[in-house]
């Protein structure tokens, strides 16, 4: 099977971002815990195109023939696009170093797309994708 699948969209976003100072000065250093949430609403093409093919064999045998063996390929190809609105949830966690000019923070992210992409193959079946993990970011300001 060869099959290629995607979403391209755009549209609003709506996030809210916070901190809290746990230790240190604001002029000097300080270490903070951050969190915050997301939302959004993409508006795009879900595109799905496949093409599989097997090859099928067949045995045939009578009480006084030999065997006979015929193989028969099956071959489809499918190609679906689609307007869709796919709503959008995500947020973070995480702990940051605060310079008077700069940043550096570690935590962990997430986002949810639902009914992202067309995952099925003869018929439209939508599958969620998400996107998890780890980040690091680093961030300097130029101060005047």
């Amino acid at each position: 099977a060869d099959i290629t699948r995607s979403f391209h969209g755009i549209g609003p976003s709506a996030g809210w971002d916070s901190s809290a100072v746990l230790a240190g000065n604001p002029e000097r250093t300080e270490v903070t815990a951050d969190w915050g949430i997301n939302a959004s609403v993409l508006f795009g093409k879900q595109k799905v195109k496949s093409h599989h093919q097997t090859n099928s064999s067949y045995h045939y045998e009578g009480i006084y023939q030999p065997v006979t063996a015929v193989a028969v390929p099956v071959s489809e190809t499918h190609s679906r696009s689609r307007t869709v609105a796919v709503p959008n949830i995500g947020g973070f966690a995480g702990l940051s170093l605060r310079f008077p000019n700069a940043k550096v923070s570690l935590g962990y992210r997430a986002d949810v797309f639902f009914g992202a992409i067309d995952g099925g193959i003869n018929a439209r079946k939508t599958y969620d994708r998400n996107f998890y993990g780890p980040y690091a970011s680093v961030s300097i300001g130029l101060g005047g």
